[in-house]
């Protein structure tokens, strides 16, 4: 048991600091070759903090393990905004600008479309390449709607080739990290008798959810709300389409029935509050955070003393 928690921790050492490596690789090469600031923050950032998501969810897929990839997905998904940004708010309330909450209301939209895909108790292929085409949608309609080229610089900036090997091996880095959680995540939870969903769910969701914690609360102490809360809204849309997508992509997903009954109810319950939050207040306030945080507290209460006790 020892050996296992010591190699779930290595693992997420390993899926943060390769997703830390992976960010500052992606921002320096898209500098390099001239692309916009509002692409690199609003598309790079939130695909390198969600890349430990898309991996672990990956590879649980590909093992055999659904309720993983697609518990640590909304889990994933739950805590980025009742945990991440109630701490955020909790330490400074969040104000962003007036338009954030048309991209919250498209993360509800996504969400309640997953929740379709679930309503059969299961996530084919075909319903994953959906999820996946939705996503290059939107990417599509970020581009048209967003990007402007800058003019590029004599000779670039920095070293693009350089830091696309960077990217490269801080991917590989990732990809090992994303092994050891899910390999050690099973088996102390056979060890202990604990459900694979509720590993999913908690350990493994807050564990690679770490380093959108990391830029939320950096964001925030350096007073720049609409970094803190646009980050979580992507890494959440990336979460219910790519993460998600992907792994029905690998293998179809058997979805565990307290994750449609539960988990996601209580993700769109945050989500409705984050989006309303934002439309009528245009920020998220500490007495919001409030009700965030003592709605994670729930749903951790929930899961560790009634259903891995064997409750119904």
């Amino acid at each position: 048991m020892v050996a296992e928690i010591i190699l779930f921790i290595a693992g997420l050492v390993l899926l943060i600091k390769g997703s830390d490596y992976f960010v500052e690789a992606a921002s320096r090469v898209a500098k390099g070759f001239g692309v916009s600031e509002f692409v690199i923050a609003l598309v790079l950032a939130s695909i390198a903090t969600t890349l430990p998501e898309v991996t672990v969810s990956a590879i649980s897929s590909y093992q055999g393990n659904p309720d993983i990839a697609l518990g640590n997905a909304i889990g994933s998904a739950l805590a980025n905004i009742a945990l991440i940004l109630g701490l955020s708010a909790l330490i400074m309330p969040l104000k962003v600008e007036s338009g954030a909450w048309k991209n919250a209301l498209f993360m509800v939209a996504v969400t309640l479309y997953a929740g379709l895909l679930m309503y059969d108790g299961t996530i084919s292929r075909l319903d994953g390449a959906s999820l996946i085409v939705i996503y290059f949608g939107f990417l599509y309609y970020l581009y048209r709607k967003h990007m402007t080229l800058e003019e590029l610089p004599e000779g670039g900036r920095g070293n693009p080739k350089r830091d696309a090997l960077i990217m490269f091996i801080s991917g590989l880095v990732v990809v090992v990290g994303a092994k050891l959680v899910v390999n050690s995540a099973v088996t102390i939870a056979e060890s202990l008798g604990i459900p694979e969903v509720v590993i999913g769910l908690t350990m493994v969701s807050i564990g690679t959810s770490l380093p959108e914690l990391a830029n939320s609360l950096t964001a925030t102490l350096k007073r720049l709300p609409n970094i803190s809360v646009g980050n979580i809204i992507g890494a959440n849309i990336l979460d219910i389409l790519m993460v998600i997508g992907i792994a029905a992509l690998i293998n179809p997903i058997r979805v565990d029935h307290t994750i449609y009954t539960f988990t996601l109810p209580l993700t769109l319950l945050v989500m409705l509050i984050l989006t309303g939050s934002l439309r009528f207040t245009g920020r998220l306030g500490r007495a919001t955070s409030a009700v965030l945080l003592t709605i994670y507290g729930y749903f951790l209460y929930v899961y560790y003393f009634t259903y891995s006790s064997g409750a119904p």
